[in-house]
């Protein structure tokens, strides 16, 4: 998904001018425009905007109230501010207003092109990756202590989201005027996504209270409602007839049917009821969220755990091991710690599926052993 680009400007003639001499750089970002600082606020809540540029004076809100409640509402967004009316300090006072950026007009379009890409590409100077699995790099970023913006793209609903961390630690999360733990749940259920990595945060007081283990497993409950909720949704129009009584109590003897040719593709035995789900029933969680939260709470962000998979390759050897055991009454085996060549080490866990959790090669193995049990 390309960047949003917003430009604000009451003056709907220089908006069409400027719109139109943008189009030659379409394949680096896209253009949105607003003839009033409430119209892009507006804009900014149900958008994902990544860059916007707004003039001075204009009627009604005017660019410094519309910085200020952008750097309130939307802090991660750059700010450049542009004027026809320039001063010698109109510079000094809109940068330390908190703006990102200043132009005199006119301008060219080429002079915006260079602004506004010299920021985006200071936003994703950590890198982009695409097609990645959140989970997994989010605890390499606890366990790494790291202080980053992550800018989140959902590939399948083209939306947009911000995570913000310092030192490893979840201090907030964005997606439109939405701030907190509920835009975080909803950025950490997107499955499809690419990120850009930008090596600093702007909060640091922290507004998401909890560790990442914690909201990520309440994430991943949330995520698992919703697909049951779509499922279900789904499962009513599969041809089933689901009813809660009979179907000569539910129609008046006299009456006719509305539509007499009525076809069902798929043959009804017999009305199916299906049992009320409490509202407050919660999914159970899997072997990996059970292993990933006993290693949490045992060692929190220092486990240096590096990913928790199921893998097959390993069954053998725990075949062995566990028959080892039995040779010597040493009980059932738990878990198995296996250090190989180059650094790489492992634990095993045996169940229906062997779980193999990927270490460092200074993770504190015997401890994670023990938090196993």
């Amino acid at each position: 998904m390309r960047p949003n680009v917003l430009i604000v400007d009451d003056d709907q003639a220089f908006l069409r001018l400027i719109q139109k001499d943008l189009e030659g750089f379409s394949e680096s970002f896209n253009v949105l425009t607003a003839e009033s600082g409430s119209a892009a606020l507006a804009l900014l809540a149900k958008t994902y905007v990544s860059f916007v540029v707004s003039d001075l004076r204009m009627p009604g809100m005017d660019g410094f109230e519309l910085l200020s409640s952008i750097l309130k509402k939307f802090p991660d967004i750059p700010v450049y501010m542009m004027t026809s009316y320039d001063k010698p300090k109109t510079k000094d006072v809109v940068i330390k207003s908190g703006a990102a950026g200043y132009l005199k007009k006119p301008f060219t379009a080429i002079e915006l092109y260079g602004a506004i890409t010299k920021t985006l590409n200071k936003k994703a100077e950590g890198g982009n990756l695409h097609n990645v699995t959140l989970e997994t790099f989010l605890q390499l970023i606890e366990m790494e202590q790291q202080t980053s913006t992550l800018r989140i793209v959902d590939k399948k609903e083209e939306k947009g989201g911000v995570l913000f961390f310092r030192n490893g630690e979840l201090m907030n999360a964005r997606i439109g005027d939405r701030l907190g733990k509920d835009a975080a749940y909803e950025i950490l259920s997107w499955s499809n996504v690419s990120l850009s990595i930008e090596q600093d945060c702007i909060f640091q007081e922290k507004l998401i209270q909890g560790d990442l283990q914690a909201i990520l497993l309440d994430a991943m409950r949330v995520k698992d409602e919703l697909a049951e909720k779509i499922e279900a949704e789904e499962e009513t129009h599969n041809g089933e007839i689901l009813l809660d009584s009979p179907v000569a109590e539910s129609l008046d003897e006299t009456s006719e049917p509305a539509v007499p040719d009525i076809q069902i593709k798929k043959p009804v035995t017999a009305a199916k009821i299906r049992p009320v789900q409490k509202e407050a029933e919660v999914p159970s969680l899997s072997p990996i969220d059970t292993i990933r939260m006993k290693i949490n709470r045992a060692l929190g962000n220092r486990s240096g755990v590096l990913d928790i998979y199921h893998d097959h390759s390993w069954d053998g050897l725990i075949n062995q091991a566990s028959n080892i055991g039995n040779v010597f009454n040493c009980g059932r085996l738990n878990a198995l710690y296996v250090n190989r060549e180059k650094d790489d080490q492992y634990i095993l866990v045996p169940g229906a599926e062997t779980t193999a959790i990927s270490i460092t090669s200074d993770s504190p193995w015997d401890r994670i052993l023990g938090a196993l049990g």
